[in-house]
């Protein structure tokens, strides 16, 4: 009860600052107001998720208590911007304000700057908010620069990472070792994620690396708590991030498969994939990154934005989307990309044709046969692995929901074999086959 109180007074407050920024000539209110919406339908996933920003490490480079005096130079032919001042410049509240504009080129919103160049290429300018979402400017290449790239889909939003050459693996500090909460600007707002390192790696080792990110209202915290990746990852030696949804949802393209509550997704308007370009830079700035083996696997509104980032990025290795859907992949960047997709049969608040629909554009997409897939029985489940090229598998697991766990609000949207601990505990089943292990053994077998 107490939650769906919160929750409607967000809403009119909401619409109390609609109201007043119309009254001003901000074009945004229908936006506000359909954030609040959202919230209230609690669309992707429920609640105790959220958390609040976090406080920087002081480990990361260029960051000191004040905030962040400059950003570091970045690499060949990418942009970045320079912050002056507190690190609160260019945040919006996490209570669901509207993201400010990404700034232009040379033009700061609350202190930015545009940075200076890389040593062998200059700076692009960062994209400007469009009504169909944000866009890179391409950057000019230089000497040994990569040109900035722009990519618009019929995902209608978010602007194609750069994939940005991987830097020389020699003299990284090896700082960050175990878990730790960082932040940084990306798209002209403060973001944040969890970033973990397994100790005793070597910093000069290229090193595999996986983006975990969460569902709607959930938090990096949340993530890492239900799916234990941090354990496989001391096990397989892997960089992982957690990184924050800006308040706490995803940008994941249109149209996609809706939920069961109001059939639509929220839908940011933001350049989510400069974030994840930027968390890639932070972790190679201490450990050396192994670029061939770039994944993602996400979880709810968090699969569909693992999916949405297999469609957009060149640099993903493979994907492995998690109780989420997809949009219909026109426009896609690069060939072939190993998948794997994760799904309760029965799923309360993500339907399992979601999945299924995802998983056949997919298996179109990579030129596999649908028909006679090899199954393969795993705990509390099947998985199945379509005929396809060698560098395209897809493969769909499907789960039946534990007598147990049926009476849950949304029963069957979980992390399959996902542990019951921390913020979003609701959100694992334990007694099914691991994901974690499912979708790593993946990457290896099909994406190395």
């Amino acid at each position: 009860m107490q939650l769906f109180s919160s929750t409607r007074e967000s809403a009119q407050s909401c619409h109390e600052r609609s109201e007043r920024l119309a009254a001003d000539g901000d074009s945004r209110p229908a936006w506000l107001c359909s954030r609040a919406l959202c919230l209230v339908s609690l669309a992707l996933v429920a609640c105790g998720g959220a958390q609040p920003p976090a406080k920087v490490n002081p480990l990361q480079a260029g960051i000191g208590a004040s905030g962040i005096s400059a950003a570091q130079q970045p690499a060949a032919g990418t942009s970045t911007a320079g912050v002056s001042g507190n690190m609160t410049a260019g945040v919006s509240a996490a209570s669901g304000t509207a993201a400010p504009p990404a700034p232009q080129a040379g033009v700061g919103s609350a202190g930015m700057v545009a940075s200076s160049a890389g040593s062998s290429g200059m700076a692009g300018a960062s994209g400007a908010a469009g009504s169909a979402g944000m866009m890179a400017g391409s950057g000019a290449s230089g000497s040994g620069g990569m040109a900035g790239v722009t990519a618009g889909t019929g995902a209608g939003s978010g602007a194609a990472g750069t994939g940005a050459p991987a830097q020389a693996c020699t003299g990284k500090m090896g700082k960050l070792r175990g878990e730790s909460t960082q932040m940084l600007m990306a798209g002209g707002l403060m973001r944040s994620f969890i970033y973990y390192a397994p100790q005793g790696i070597d910093p000069n080792t290229p090193t595999p690396f996986v983006f975990v990110p969460h569902g709607f209202l959930m938090s990096g915290r949340g993530m890492a708590d239900i799916t234990q990746y941090e354990k496989l990852a001391d096990r397989e030696k892997i960089v992982l991030v957690f990184p924050d949804g800006y308040d706490t949802a995803w940008d994941v393209g249109t149209p996609t498969c809706g939920s069961t509550i109001v059939g639509i997704l929220p839908l940011p308007m933001r350049d989510e994939q400069s974030f994840m370009d930027a968390m890639l830079k932070f972790a190679e700035d201490d450990q050396c990154i192994d670029h061939d083996h770039v994944y993602m696997t996400g979880f709810s509104m968090g699969g569909y934005f693992t999916n949405h980032s297999g469609c957009l990025r060149k640099d993903l290795r493979a994907v492995a989307p998690h109780s989420g859907g997809s949009h219909e992949f026109t426009g896609c960047m690069g060939g072939h990309r190993p998948a794997m997709l994760l799904h309760f049969n029965g799923d309360g608040l993500i339907p399992t044709m979601c999945g299924t629909e995802a998983r056949n554009r997919w298996v179109q997409r990579n030129g596999c046969e649908m028909g006679s897939p090899e199954v393969k029985m795993v705990k509390g489940g099947k998985c199945e692995y379509y005929k396809c090229p060698a560098d395209g598998q897809v493969a769909y697991c499907e789960f039946e929901i534990p007598a147990a766990e049926r009476s849950a609000s949304f029963p069957g949207h979980a992390w399959s074999g996902g542990t019951k601990m921390g913020p979003s505990a609701q959100f694992a089943i334990p007694d099914t086959e691991s994901a974690t292990e499912l979708t790593w053994q993946f990457f290896k077998k099909y994406a190395w």
